[in-house]
């Protein structure tokens, strides 16, 4: 059963990214790594862990910034999670 379970959200998870451009990609892995981070509580070992998991994601996310960074601005904001990540850092700008 477990494994079922396991597949089924698997093969949601897989649809779900399908159909999202690889800026909201993006704007997704920023919103899920800095959470991780944040719950990481200065914990260096889970932070490193966190960094070394996302780190192909976020550079594969620096080169279409680099490339063209007022598009890439553009399409996130057209992102469901660019308003959650604005949110996230004026947070921690207090």
């Amino acid at each position: 059963m477990k494994k079922i379970i396991l597949s089924i959200s698997a093969i949601t998870l897989l649809l779900a990214s399908c159909g999202k451009s690889e800026t909201c990609q993006c704007v997704d892995t920023a919103v899920s790594m800095i959470k991780e981070m944040n719950s990481a509580k200065g914990d260096m070992q889970k932070l490193k862990a966190i960094e070394d998991k996302n780190k192909p994601a976020m550079e594969k996310c620096d080169k279409l910034n680099k490339a063209d960074s007022k598009k890439f601005e553009a399409d996130a904001k057209k992102c469901d999670n660019y308003g959650e990540m604005e949110k996230i850092q004026k947070e921690m700008m207090k």
